[in-house]
């Protein structure tokens, strides 16, 4: 959406105040390694690439991408014939994993790191790009000392879920994020056997 049309601060506000919803999310912890095959080049983002992705994204995410290498995230590009057809972002704790929107949380610790504003382009999904950029992701992290990477998603999101499944990654709570009037207010299911990082 260009700026022109963008709603102005008030509007949204307004919108947001209006808000009432109930979403189920499914938080995931990277538990084991699996190799996931896929035909494209996963490259890390770096300033000079971080502007590949207007192949799929506004040049309004672009100058969010850009923000989001100046404060140290990292980023992931799925690349078919020279052009990015999927992105993943990298956020190293300690942080708050946002679940829906800017609604709910997941703390985090010092040691861990999550994955979020995951996209694939409609023309290169069913390709395992998704579960295998997680792959990469996750065994890079590793290397790294990374100990607890997340990843969150709707729970009615079936193909989401069906790919972070596939790069190894298990749930580890279900969230309930109600929001109401603009407040959100959250109830953690965890599953057996697992625990927050």
């Amino acid at each position: 959406m260009d700026a022109a049309r963008r709603p102005s601060p008030p509007v949204r506000w307004l919108r947001r105040l209006s808000t009432r919803r109930t979403v189920t999310c499914i938080v995931y912890r990277y538990e084991r390694f699996e190799h996931v095959a896929t035909d494209a080049e996963i490259r890390r983002v770096t300033p000079k690439t971080v502007g590949d992705a207007r192949s799929m994204d506004t040049p309004e995410r672009i100058a969010e991408f850009e923000a989001f290498l100046a404060r140290g995230d990292r980023g992931y590009y799925g690349y078919v014939s020279g052009r990015v057809v999927h992105r993943s972002w990298v956020v190293r704790g300690p942080a708050v994993m946002r679940l829906w929107r800017h609604f709910g949380a997941w703390p985090v610790g010092p040691r861990g790191a999550y994955v979020h504003y995951c996209e694939t382009a409609p023309e290169a999904r069913g390709h395992g790009l998704y579960p295998a950029t997680l792959s990469l992701i996750a065994t890079d992290l590793a290397v790294e000392g990374v100990q607890g990477l997340f990843i969150a998603t709707e729970a009615e999101n079936d193909a989401s879920r069906r790919g972070i499944e596939k790069a190894g990654f298990v749930a580890c709570a279900r969230v309930v994020v109600r929001v109401i009037f603009g407040f959100g207010f959250q109830r953690v299911i965890e599953t057996e056997g697992h625990a927050r990082a």
